[in-house]
């Protein structure tokens, strides 16, 4: 299965299923500031312009980051895994279409290697945790090479030796109480 097809399945699944909900997880091998601040600020500026395109013709100003964009929640600490909520006018833009907007921005922001992710038929075990708790799961998850119980693979995770130098996990709580998350491994 291509990455398109992947990312085509795991948007209409947000279509069919809804989304109540939108987190954003970072995952790098490296900790150092000056290595990953200005990653995560051109992902923050880039998901803020694909919310915009999706609601203009794309001529329209990006407003400021105070605006809308990603909110940092939490961060594993020794490490570069940091949780971000979706804010303000990128929040209500995203209602529409927002894994579509997520995964502009992400692609924006560097070469895309592989994606993969899971999809939960019911409850998973995210449900009711927060902050280091996800990022914590998600290590996890991006440790397996096999769908956890209760979990449907979309595509393949790659082999643990092929470690990207940074992840992105987009979490999506659905209106059904269902979960799906699409993990995005960019290029070093």
């Amino acid at each position: 299965m291509s990455d398109d097809q992947i990312q085509a399945d795991f948007q209409q699944i947000a279509v069919e299923r809804g989304v109540r909900s939108l987190r954003v997880a970072w995952h790098a091998e490296y900790v150092s500031a000056s290595q990953i601040g200005w990653r995560i600020a051109e992902l923050d500026r880039e998901v803020r312009r694909a919310a915009v395109d999706v609601g203009s013709d794309g001529s329209a100003r990006v407003p400021p980051p105070q605006d809308g964009g990603l909110a940092f929640v939490d961060a594993a600490p020794g490490s570069a895994d940091i949780l971000f909520e979706v804010f303000g006018f990128v929040r209500d833009v995203l209602a529409s279409d927002a894994v579509r907007v997520l995964l502009t921005a992400i692609g924006l922001t560097g070469a895309i290697a592989k994606v993969w992710g899971l999809v939960f038929r019911d409850r998973d075990p995210l449900g009711g945790v927060s902050g280091r708790q996800v990022l914590e799961i998600l290590r996890e998850y991006h440790a397996m090479q096999a769908a956890p119980e209760g979990a449907d693979m979309l595509g393949t995770p790659p082999p643990s030796s092929d470690e990207a130098a940074i992840r992105i996990s987009i979490l999506v709580e659905h209106d059904d109480d269902s979960r799906s998350v699409l993990i995005v491994e960019m290029n070093r």
